[in-house]
């Protein structure tokens, strides 16, 4: 059991917009939770203040629970890591895939969870978080916490955001009917120092957890606290041949096209644009490397 521990400034941390105003109902719901159980948290709408006034209340915290989807937790972790302050995940996004490595049945016990923590009686653990470098901005490391794509998933992902919000997570199935008749090869290289794969890719994505795209599982044997990411790429330069395989992809199973490996460290050539829990991070190359521990993560 975990050591009881007062909490003095706890973030609640929200976007109105998350879930339809799913965001705003859930974070108003657990901070009245707390408060009947007598902790006082603060209610931090990121909507409606600078960025820089935001990390300052993150990094003054401690503790904070993102109520949220994939993107607003990727904002969040830049600033939590290495901090040693405590995250909570209560899903209310389209995607929610970080959210499903607790897995955590439903919404409902993700806020039990987040209220045992707070009440003393659950634990916050170490996670591996992803750095990211790009060549053209080596002095900037970002980090992900799921899945890093580049070609083919990006550009779903770069479609489902265009679409409307109240899609919910159908934005990412839409998004993958529409990609895939413009679907073309890309030209990668990855090398892991002990795979090196050079030639035309369909899709590539390194997670650090099992799915993509509000469940879909690419990555069936990936976990965030073991110290590997897991490598999945489709080479090939048409999609006629893949196209068979297509209920396999999506099962994160064995296929002639896949090109798969676990490793803690990436070096990867590319010309397209990259995104990592659901954000735009650059483009071009870029290295990756595994952050083991970085962020502490209640589940």
């Amino acid at each position: 059991m975990a050591t009881q521990q007062r909490f003095e400034r706890l973030q609640i941390v929200f976007h109105p917009a998350s879930g339809r105003g799913l965001g705003w109902r859930r974070a108003r719901q657990l901070a009245g939770r707390l408060a009947d159980a007598g902790t006082v948290a603060h209610l931090l709408d990121v909507s409606s203040q600078p960025t820089a006034r935001i990390a300052a209340q993150l990094k003054s915290a401690d503790a904070v629970v993102v109520v949220g989807g994939d993107g607003l937790i990727h904002h969040v972790v830049q600033v939590l890591a290495r901090t040693g302050i405590p995250l909570g995940i209560i899903p209310a996004g389209s995607g929610n895939d970080t959210w499903r490595m607790l897995r955590d049945a439903n919404p409902a016990q993700s806020m039990d969870r987040v209220a045992a923590f707070i009440a003393g009686s659950a634990a916050a653990h170490p996670v591996d978080l992803l750095e990211v470098e790009f060549d053209e901005a080596p002095q900037i490391v970002r980090l992900a916490v799921g899945a890093i794509s580049w070609g083919f998933e990006a550009k779903v992902n770069a479609r489902a955001n265009r679409l409307p919000r109240r899609l919910g997570s159908l934005r990412y199935v839409a998004a993958l009917l529409l990609c895939i008749p413009k679907l073309k090869a890309f030209c990668t290289e990855v090398d892991t120092g002990g795979l090196e794969y050079r030639g035309p890719a369909l899709a590539a994505s390194i997670a650090n957890i099992r799915s993509l795209g509000g469940g879909i599982t690419l990555f069936a044997s990936a976990e965030f606290d073991d110290g590997l990411a897991d490598l999945s790429l489709v080479r090939g330069e048409r999609i006629a041949p893949v196209l068979r395989h297509v209920p396999r992809i999506l099962a994160g199973r064995n296929h002639p096209f896949r090109v798969a490996v676990r490793a803690k460290a990436f070096r990867v050539e590319t010309s397209e644009d990259c995104y990592a829990d659901g954000e735009l991070l650059g483009r071009g190359a870029f290295s990756v490397r595994v952050a083991p521990g970085a962020l502490h993560l209640v589940r």
